[in-house]
């Protein structure tokens, strides 16, 4: 964001980096599955199609077919 003052930015900064790269881990897993939820319950909401929220079970399912295939 732009509107953010850069002071501002740099004591964020500093409260990051003070804490354990395991804190860190954990606080990206977090806001990471908040974002998918609030995605997933758009889409739901919006009756648009889920695709695209799930990479890696696409690939796998991709991945058996082709596999059932052969």
């Amino acid at each position: 964001m732009t509107d953010t003052p850069r002071h501002i930015k740099e004591i964020q900064l500093k409260l990051w980096l003070s804490k354990t790269p395991g804190e860190r881990l954990h606080q990206t897993i977090v806001d990471n599955d908040a974002a998918y939820q609030a995605l997933r319950k758009f889409k739901i909401d919006n009756d648009l199609p889920l695709d695209g929220l799930d990479p890696a079970g696409e690939y796998l399912a991709k991945k058996q077919a082709a596999i059932k295939e052969k």
